[in-house]
């Protein structure tokens, strides 16, 4: 039977939802569940990727029950989510599982987005507030499970019926005196007090209650983002924004563009001409390009954020477009300066994790500014869109790379040695990844471990092993399984 209220919004899609509450409260329901099921007490496996199938499976029910055909970025938003969930299965490294988590959290917001709102849109600054802002729609519909599960209780055959109501009455009213008569029965008689204990212990077991609130989160959480997706249904296509006059931002890039001149001439005569002009005698050049690394990143950031706000924000204007080209050229200077120094930086002090983010970092920078750029001059260029794509290929490439087997290579055959703290980065910092690297080294070059760690480096192959057998089938993971077997092949040799 269907609620008859009146809409608290004027949405057809909340309309729908509400109306169809038993749908989409199941839908919710078994989120809970495979929530709880797949991360109770469980690490990072297979279990992720069979949540991101579930996840997306009711993704693909709710679009169906809502009438509304799965479009083709949204697939791509999908699969896309589904590779990242699988990429976590083969990685034990920490950091790439919550990259990958947020990842997917960020592809399932713009599903959602890309479903519920327009078709085309070339407005970047709208899309990204969109973007950003379904969390907050989301953690604003909160109250909505509570009321439409109220509404749809209230509305019943079953509460309607004055038998029914009797009787959940009657049983309202028992419970303090079941309680009290229990507890003087288990009182009076040991065998019926021990059965009553243990059915106590058993439904209030800490077991139970975390299931129960995980599934209770989830039910709420998924029943939340749905209706918070659909308060950003539109329907057409949205008003274009009105852009204002491009004087102040010809005047604000044209001065900002000239000290990147000056900066990017610099630049070129210390930094790519390696010692052409003479650095101060205290910086040695790793010393050098580690000093204005992270600083040239910032800039390359607010260069790409300021050249969007030019174009979203104001008028077309020939002079305008050429301040933001040569800006576009000292910043991809600068990405350049970044990445040379950080390959300085590198040769000297070797690769860590960090650095091979920001490697990752700056390839995306290089595309994202060109799509940038083209956005300047065609105004039809989806740079939202765009940015998406290129981020998630090659974030998902970084992904199925698994880095901290690569920084354990590259590390090995570019050091003369490994002492005691480069051991313990190995086997400390390091995921169980980059295990078989560091097994198969240390396997052929024995003099490299001395008496004194060799007990370390044997408690660390016991630990993998140790860690695998403590994983069940939920929490699978096929590199710390290849790890584990490893250690296992070189302690019994």
């Amino acid at each position: 039977e269907t609620i008859d209220k009146t809409p608290i919004e004027q949405n057809p899609l909340l309309n729908k939802i509400r109306n169809n509450y038993p749908t989409f409260a199941t839908f919710s329901l078994i989120f809970g569940i495979a929530l709880a099921f797949c991360f109770y007490k469980a690490e990072i496996g297979i279990n992720l990727l069979i949540f991101t199938i579930v996840m997306v499976g009711l993704l693909i029910l709710v679009m169906k029950n809502l009438s509304l055909p799965i479009k083709k970025r949204t697939w791509f938003y999908y699969v896309a989510s589904l590779l990242l969930g699988l990429s976590s299965m083969l990685t034990s490294s920490g950091a790439l599982h919550f990259l990958n988590i947020i990842g997917m959290m960020l592809l399932l917001d713009l599903s959602l987005l890309n479903q519920f709102g327009e078709e085309k849109s070339y407005d970047f600054l709208k899309q990204l507030g969109k973007m950003l802002s379904l969390p907050f729609s989301s953690l604003a519909a909160m109250g909505r499970p509570f009321s439409d599960t109220f509404s749809n209780v209230k509305t019943t055959k079953l509460i309607k019926s004055n038998k029914v109501k009797n009787v959940l009455i009657g049983a309202f009213l028992a419970i303090p005196l079941l309680l009290i008569i229990v507890a003087l029965l288990s009182s009076a008689d040991i065998v019926f007090g021990e059965i009553t204990a243990s059915i106590t212990k058993f439904v209030f077991s800490p077991n139970i209650i975390s299931v129960t609130l995980i599934i209770t989160i989830g039910f709420i959480g998924c029943y939340s983002i749905i209706c918070g997706g659909a308060k950003k249904y539109s329907i057409g296509n949205e008003k274009a924004r009105e852009k204002e006059d491009p004087t102040i931002p010809i005047t604000t890039m044209t001065l900002i563009t000239a000290v990147y001149l000056v900066f990017c001439t610099i630049q070129v005569m210390y930094l790519f001409n390696n010692g052409l002009f003479v650095l101060p005698k205290e910086f040695t050049f790793a010393q050098y390009a580690r000093r204005g690394f992270f600083e040239l990143l910032v800039v390359t950031v607010i260069n790409i954020g300021l050249m969007v706000i030019c174009t979203s924000l104001f008028k077309e204007h020939k002079a305008l477009k050429a301040v933001l080209t040569i800006m576009t050229i000292t910043t991809y200077i600068m990405i350049f300066s970044a990445a040379y120094r950080m390959l300085l930086y590198t040769s000297a002090y070797h690769l860590t994790f960090f650095r091979i983010l920001v490697f990752l970092f700056l390839l995306i920078d290089f595309f994202v500014l060109a799509g940038v750029i083209i956005s300047v001059y065609n105004k039809r260029f989806p740079l939202f869109n765009y940015c998406v794509l290129i981020t998630a290929i090659f974030y998902i490439g970084f992904s199925f790379s698994k880095p901290d087997r690569l920084i354990a290579k590259y590390n090995f055959n570019h050091m003369e040695n490994v002492d005691k703290m480069d051991m313990y980065y190995f086997t400390n910092e390091l995921s169980y990844d980059a295990a078989p690297v560091i097994i198969n080294y240390f396997d052929e070059n024995t003099d490299q471990i001395f008496s004194y760690e060799r007990s370390d480096y044997i408690d660390y192959l016991n630990y993998i092993i140790e860690k695998q057998e403590e994983r069940g089938i939920r929490d699978f993971n096929l590199s710390l399984k290849k790890a584990s077997d490893t250690a296992k092949e070189y302690i019994l040799e």
